[in-house]
């Protein structure tokens, strides 16, 4: 199946890329794909969006369509979805 990922803000510079369609497996989980992503994107990007372990960050916001998601472990895709993942900005 194909999914559609869109990156924004520090994610985006680390990827290079504003977003990407992929081919994974049906039903493929979230927390898989951003694995995946991470070995495909390398350092910069597994630093953003993943912790120890190979868990999603807690501070990582991910949207399935135009709605935040929250329970990433339990979400599994479809076929046709876009996934955006933004990491929040700091600053003053």
């Amino acid at each position: 199946m194909r999914v559609t990922v869109r990156y924004q803000t520090q994610i985006k510079r680390a990827v290079g890329l504003a977003s990407e369609t992929l081919e994974v497996p049906e039903a493929c989980p979230v927390a898989e794909l951003l694995r995946q992503l991470a070995q495909r994107h390398g350092d910069a990007f597994r630093r953003l969006v993943l912790k120890e372990g190979g868990l999603p960050q807690d501070s990582i916001l991910v949207f399935l369509g135009e709605r935040q998601v929250a329970d990433l472990p339990a979400l599994r895709l479809s076929d046709g979805d876009v996934l955006t993942l933004l990491a929040p900005m700091a600053g003053g």
